[in-house]
């Protein structure tokens, strides 16, 4: 998936959206309200139903810092086929994959 000539990846996914989100306040505010529904639209694709997508903003008085899902882990675990982990390196269907080898731990 391309967008303007750049690959999508997690990292301009999330660069886009925040630009878009300082640039326009009805569109922060639905981010804010309903991520779920923008990452939708953004990625073109549905997300799973139990998939839950959340969006705080930090403030002076309030700092979030995010972990993301040990990979290793679930290659290991063999819940993340060579294929899979590809897919998640080179930034397609990043959070499809994701979310269905953590399924496996669940």
């Amino acid at each position: 998936m391309t967008t303007n000539s750049e690959e999508l990846t997690p990292q301009t996914l999330e660069e886009r959206i925040i630009a878009k989100a300082i640039e326009d306040p009805a569109y922060k505010q639905r981010l804010l309200s309903d991520a779920k529904a923008v990452l939708q639209e953004e990625l073109d694709a549905s997300l799973p139903d139990d998939l839950t997508v959340q969006v705080l903003q930090q403030s002076p008085k309030h700092l979030y810092l995010l972990l993301p899902i040990d990979i290793d882990k679930l290659v290991r675990n063999g819940s993340l086929s060579e294929a899979e982990l590809d897919a998640v390196a080179g930034g397609l269907r990043y959070i499809a994959t994701l979310y269905k080898a953590y399924k496996h731990l669940t």
